[in-house]
């Protein structure tokens, strides 16, 4: 956050003097935080109606598609630009399609990162370089996001749209006595075997999740590779460079595997982990008894549970800290998901959208959603309207490093057999080096 962009969304209310009227369309933020995007989409057209349409493809419908659309109402205002959002839950496929068949949409929302990356490969993507204050995002956002939306040579071509924090350890405080803020992964562990010795389970784990079952254990995978081996075999494993079979990614399999194979440490054993649905995983932290302590999971649990378990509030009876540092140089990285912006068409109505899409005042009104993380660190962390949301934008504006969920950069067919390999592991240990063999066969068929 700076002064100067505290200022403009604190205080500026000119050229948007009707925005209490109760007939205002801009939905429920703050009217200052709408007066001030309204100024910002005002500069960037130049205080011209500008007109026409952009049209957007995303992912998403409902309540979200309407909280992402009012915070370009602003932008409507100020450009006569309208902004025309068509959601879809099977994006790969329809984006693709319409691409090959000459008829993109002006903008993307994409959450498929790697299909992002293969768009810009492929040169289907308008470079960003041009319509975009390149300097001023190298302040706003990580170089990482950045790099993520960049080709080889550095030109950009994706940029952020919004985030969620992942890798988060959450507890009951009511019920858990371990640290809450470890020192490194051996403080924790420490715990966490101390109670598995006792007879007490310490960790809830589920990873079932119908046609997708096994991404849970990839994100926890990740965060030991990510918090205990160097940013740039990191890279290189996503970018399918290092191989499966490698000494680094054996070891972040079998620091999981210390957790989820063993009957011990996490509650029903290793065939309730695989059959555990990765939301129910949580709830045995408030059985009476409690039948387990802590659990892994992303930002929106911290919202997600209070509203399926009665009396849980946050932070009273859910609480979290991030996944601590497994070596020295992991602390204070951080993975996360989210969206990445792109466009296949250069218009005056698409670059005006861009420009808008990045500034902080329009992420000022992602914060006041309460529904995503914004990834502009310009953006105060009071805006958030809960505490969680709150912390977990400052745990992402404060990270040493920022690195994207690794699994969704893979391939379709390596990102299958990573999850196939890690079931197996979980319920057989004895098939780790056969499973990584299968997972490093798909990587090399790449080549």
């Amino acid at each position: 956050m700076t002064i100067a962009v505290a200022t403009t969304i604190a205080l500026a209310t000119a050229g948007c003097a009707d925005l209490a009227e109760p007939d205002n369309p801009y939905g429920e933020a703050d009217q200052e935080l709408q007066a001030a995007s309204f100024d910002a989409a005002t500069e960037i057209a130049d205080g011209e109606k500008i007109g026409g349409t952009v049209s957007v493809l995303g992912v998403l419908g409902g309540n979200e598609q309407e909280a992402f659309l009012s915070q370009f109402a602003p932008f409507e205002e100020a450009t006569g630009i309208t902004v025309e959002y068509e959601g879809t839950r099977d994006i790969l496929s329809l984006l693709q399609t319409r691409v090959d068949g000459g008829n993109p949409p002006d903008v993307v929302a994409n959450p498929s990162i790697g299909q992002m990356r293969t768009l810009i490969e492929d040169g289907d993507l308008v470079a960003l370089d041009d319509i975009l204050d390149v300097s001023a995002l190298s302040e706003q956002y990580d170089q990482g996001l950045l790099d993520l939306g960049s080709d080889d040579d550095g030109t950009l071509y994706g940029l952020f749209n919004t985030a969620s924090v992942k890798g988060l350890v959450y507890y009951d405080p009511k019920n858990y006595t371990g640290p809450t803020a470890p020192a490194d992964w051996a403080e924790l562990a420490d715990y966490t075997d101390k109670l598995a010795a006792s007879g007490s389970t310490p960790w809830c784990i589920g990873v079932e999740n119908g046609a997708a079952t096994g991404w849970m254990a990839t994100d926890w995978i990740e965060q030991f590779f990510l918090k205990g081996q160097s940013l740039d075999d990191w890279d290189a494993w996503w970018r399918g460079e290092l191989p499966w079979t490698s000494d680094q990614v054996k070891e972040a399999f079998k620091q999981f595997g210390a957790i989820a194979t063993d009957p011990a440490q996490v509650n029903g054993g290793p065939t309730a982990v695989v059959s555990t649905d990765f939301f129910a995983a949580a709830l045995p932290m408030y059985g009476d008894p409690a039948s387990c302590q802590v659990t892994l999971q992303a930002d929106w649990l911290a919202t997600t549970l209070p509203t399926q378990v009665d009396g849980v509030t946050f932070p009273d009876s859910i609480d979290y800290f991030p996944f601590p540092a497994v070596e020295a140089d992991g602390e204070g990285r951080v993975e996360i998901g989210g969206e990445l912006l792109g466009a296949f068409n250069d218009t005056p109505q698409v670059e005006a959208f861009l420009k808008y899409a990045a500034t902080p005042e329009r992420h000022a009104l992602v914060a006041a959603s309460g529904l995503w993380i914004s990834p502009n660190k310009a953006v105060p962390t009071d805006l958030y309207p809960s505490e969680s949301g709150q912390r977990a934008a400052e745990i992402l504006s404060s990270a040493s490093a920022l690195r994207f969920d690794a699994s969704d950069l893979l391939p379709s067919d390596v990102l299958q057999a990573y999850w196939a390999a890690v079931l197996n592991y979980i319920t057989d240990p004895s098939t780790l080096d056969a499973g990584l063999g299968s997972i490093e066969a798909v990587r090399l068929s790449h080549k």
